[in-house]
């Protein structure tokens, strides 16, 4: 049984609801898979113009179900790792604006998820944390080398170290949360956010994200910037017709 949601508004803007809440949203292998499964249907989908992520419930994500890792195999455990870690690159890589949406909890795996977004809203209740140590464990799915990425080495030491959780204040001091708003303004402050999003150009806003992400996709994004803007030229039109003229008297 799937426990993610996906709704689609005629705006083009694409809602992944998490959907477990007696698990808290825990990321068994089966959510793992449906959130890989539904970031690369996202990258093929004509006239999507964004993703939000969020959940159905007060809890965002209290990370990885620790029944899938109580008693494992270090094959399993790879195969897990590589899973989760692929489900999160294939959304943080989507060419459309990735927001996310933290109500309670950003725990563990949950906090690596939120990290593979563009931005983060949450409300003044949510708490972030990297609790692992003290299951004598580390992160496998991105977010250290996210999360040092917007704050820094010391302050990624300091989360993981103590397993200590901060509060969204805390979070939007360093610049985890962009966006910090009360539960009851929740919603508001969303939808403004999406119609920023949405008045903006969806072709430069993925060359915006093709800048911060690996090297490859910014060249792959100047390729094809390159590649648009060589094809319009008057000459480049000029030659294709030619081209396909000495080809009809063949």
């Amino acid at each position: 049984m799937s426990h993610l949601k996906i709704e689609t508004d005629a705006r083009g803007c694409r809602t992944l609801w998490l959907d477990r809440p007696a698990k808290r949203n825990a990321l068994d292998e089966t959510l793992l898979s449906d959130l890989r499964d539904a970031a690369i249907e996202a990258r093929t989908t004509p006239d999507l113009r964004l993703v939000v992520l969020r959940s159905t419930s007060p809890m965002f994500c209290a990370g990885a179900d620790l029944n899938d890792w109580a008693d494992i195999t270090p094959a399993r455990a790879r195969h897990l790792s590589l899973l989760g870690a692929r489900a999160f690159q294939g959304l943080a890589d989507l060419p459309v604006p990735v927001v996310v949406v933290v109500e309670g909890g950003a725990l563990g795996g949950g906090f690596e998820l939120a990290l593979a977004g563009d931005i983060r809203i949450a409300t003044t209740g949510a708490r972030f944390g990297f609790p692992e140590a003290r299951l004598a464990n580390t992160p496998a799915w991105g977010g250290v080398p996210r999360l040092a990425k917007l704050v820094g080495a010391g302050a990624v030491l300091d989360l993981l170290l103590t397993g200590d959780p901060i509060g969204a204040e805390g979070a939007q001091r360093l610049g985890i949360v962009q966006r910090l708003c009360a539960p009851d303004d929740l919603d508001a402050q969303l939808q403004a956010l999406i119609e920023s999003l949405l008045a903006c150009d969806t072709a430069t806003q993925g060359y915006i994200k093709a800048m911060f992400g690996n090297p490859g996709s910014l060249i792959a994004a100047q390729e094809a910037a390159l590649a648009g803007f060589t094809a319009t030229r008057m000459e480049a039109s000029a030659r294709k017709q030619a081209f396909l003229d000495s080809r009809r008297k063949a």
